[in-house]
């Protein structure tokens, strides 16, 4: 039997925590679990670094009985990349090789399941699974209806949501569906309408153009098949870490459910259920914990921050704060119209009156819920600072539209390794292979295919090709311009190698030439873009204050923070006040639910200096019951 003991969590104490820091008695009552239970942990408590110990004992560990293994699941890139960061620094790690596994919850659909069965169901290979290559390509189909049938379907569901909500049914996958109706239940099915909708959804699935749902729809259908597979992965991991759980769709709840077996596998779930931001949803966690353990001494942040946020909640945890932190008093900037351009400035003033400005960590962020320009005139991130471009969520993509798009994606993202650019050199030259219908046994081909037909043909062309990437990411790395040099090689050598003399397409020399994807230069400014630099007149002090959306920053830890109100429906802070005088009641329905969660990510960023940009029209009435419970009021 496997046991954690205390000297375990001594010695990996020492690995992961700053000198003379130790793990409290809830975090090792947690480290030692090893069956299956949840666990709830508060903003800033210390769960990633609990998680990874308990991680880094285990994998001291193996082998396993069996030669079972451990599945780590998350949501982001972001803890993935902070497991391997700190698996790597430990001697001997195994955490990443087989038979472990690491990786998004998405990765994991899509590596044992999605991928499996459509090559099962559909003897061909995945083309893309990812939701902006299929949203572009959704977008040139639907265009290519004729325009009163595009009309008429916008009338009922504009463009954005169609491509969302057309999909096969997770049960059924023989029937399409608009949502939770079936699609012959919104049009007939003699209707060309529904022709052209149906033709569409299946034109892209045949393709192997998968959205994030279809990845689903097939994993689905694959366990439905061959129910077998169950057993064959939980017989393979004996343990299954889930972190971020607050963060799982019912979609993916079912999925993991059907997929490990209890009986076989410890299931330890993560998660903060405050901290559940809702996307397309009715404002309902799929996870519901029961008889967890519980993490809920904050390291993050003061004990005066800790107490105006722990009832902007959905189920308040009494969180306690960091005592070794100066406590300085959360504030709320009362601003009208003629005043909100008073609101960063003031922000970074009291930044600097509090010396926030000569700390080790120097980050400050002000940040709302709504980045778009409102049609109406409220109040949006872009009311506070003009000149603010809502940003994306920074991650990489596998497609671009044009050889420049994969270009600028290779030098802008600083932490991208060579690997990481060969990997979107190879993938630009496989969109080429596409454009230009270029196949093997009829499918299309994958970078592993493309080596091995290069091996087969001419092993001089792979060792060329090397090189060339080599030499292009060195260029591309010291700011040198190889759009033209990339692109006289795909069109005079890369192509003609595989067609011969045949005449390329005006598409492939249109996506040659284009110099950038639009979304790439609009993401290549945002940073530079969406800064406030301010100086401070009597001592010439200067900070940076970056904007951002809540949904932006979930996860990150501020110096300080600055919640700005804005509109959705309703004037978020607003809708929450009775919270925010640390009155709480149980939320109902999906809009209060949905602003609790949001405001609490934002309100749990900072470590020193909490902040609310608040309107007048918000505050009015209230100013005294905000005064009692620890809010202290300026006005602008």
């Amino acid at each position: 039997m496997i046991e954690i003991t205390n000297e375990d969590i001594d010695s990996i104490e020492k690995i992961l925590l700053p000198y003379g820091s130790k793990f409290d008695d809830d975090h090792r009552k947690v480290i030692r679990n090893l069956e299956t239970i949840d666990i709830k942990a508060c903003p800033g408590s210390g769960k990633t670094t609990t998680l990874i110990a308990k991680l880094l004992i285990l994998e001291k560990k193996l082998p396993f009985k069996n030669n079972q293994g451990i599945c780590v699941l998350t949501h982001t890139n972001v803890g993935v990349n902070e497991i391997k960061e700190r698996s790597s620094n430990q001697e001997g790690s195994k955490l990443f090789q087989y038979p472990n596994h690491v990786s998004t919850i998405q990765v994991f659909v899509n590596k044992y399941l999605a991928i499996p069965s459509y090559k099962h169901f559909y003897n061909d290979n995945v083309y893309s699974i990812d939701q902006e290559t299929y949203s572009e390509s959704f977008n040139r189909a639907f265009f290519k209806i004729p325009w009163k049938y595009r009309t008429n379907i916008n009338r009922k569901y504009k463009t954005d949501d169609l491509c969302h909500k057309l999909n096969f049914g997770l049960e059924d996958d023989e029937f399409i569906y608009i949502g939770n109706k079936k699609l012959s239940d919104v049009y007939n099915e003699t209707s060309d309408t529904y022709n052209y909708l149906k033709g569409l959804k299946n034109d892209l699935f045949n393709k192997g153009i998968l959205s994030y749902y279809d990845a689903y729809v097939l994993a689905f259908k694959l366990l439905r098949e061959f129910p077998e597979i169950r057993n064959l992965i939980s017989a393979r991991f004996r343990y299954l870490f889930m972190d971020e759980m607050q963060d799982t769709s019912s979609v993916q709840m079912e999925l993991l459910n059907r997929v490990f077996d209890k009986e076989q596998v410890s299931i330890q779930c993560i998660g903060d259920e405050n901290q559940a931001i809702f996307e397309n949803s009715s404002g309902e966690l799929s996870w519901k914990p029961k008889n967890a353990l519980s993490l809920a001494k904050s390291k993050r942040f003061s004990t005066s921050i800790a107490e105006c946020v722990d009832k902007v909640c959905i189920k308040p945890q009494n969180i306690e704060g960091n005592q070794n932190i100066n406590n300085i008093p959360p504030i709320i900037l009362v601003f009208n119209d003629s005043t909100i351009n008073k609101v960063l400035p003031t922000f970074s003033k009291i930044i600097i009156d509090n010396n926030l400005h000569n700390n080790d960590r120097k980050i400050f962020k002000a940040i709302g819920r709504v980045a778009k320009v409102h049609n109406e005139g409220h109040i949006t991130i872009p009311s506070y600072f003009p000149s603010y471009i809502k940003s994306g969520n920074g991650k990489i993509k596998k497609s671009y539209k044009s050889l420049g798009g994969y270009l600028q994606a290779i030098s802008q993202f600083e932490d991208l390794n060579v690997s990481g650019c060969r990997k979107l050199i190879i993938n630009c030259l496989l969109h080429t292979m596409r454009i230009e219908n270029i196949r093997i046994d009829g499918k299309w081909y994958s970078e592993r295919k493309l080596v091995e037909k290069l091996e087969e043909k001419s092993k001089v062309m792979v060792a060329n090709l090397n090189r060339h990437i080599a030499r292009w990411v060195l260029k591309i790395q010291n700011a040198e311009a190889i759009s033209s040099e990339i692109s006289t090689f795909i069109m005079e050598k890369f192509i003609p190698f595989f067609k011969g003399n045949k005449q390329i397409s005006n598409d492939l020399k249109e996506f040659c030439n284009k110099e950038a994807d639009e979304t790439s230069e609009d993401s290549a400014v945002t940073n530079q873009v969406n800064t406030v630099t301010y100086q401070d007149a009597n001592n010439n002090d200067e900070i940076i204050v970056n904007l951002d959306t809540v949904h932006n920053v979930k996860g990150e830890t501020h110096t300080a923070t600055l919640y700005l109100e804005t509109y959705f429906k309703q004037y978020d802070l607003m809708r929450i006040m009775q919270y925010l005088k640390k009155r709480h009641i149980t939320p109902k329905g999906k809009e209060l639910p949905e602003s609790l969660s949001i405001a609490y990510v934002g309100l749990t960023r900072p470590t020193h200096l909490l902040c609310l940009a608040m309107r007048q029209e918000t505050i009015d009435g209230n100013e005294e019951d905000l005064k009692k419970v620890g809010w202290q009021i300026r006005y602008l």
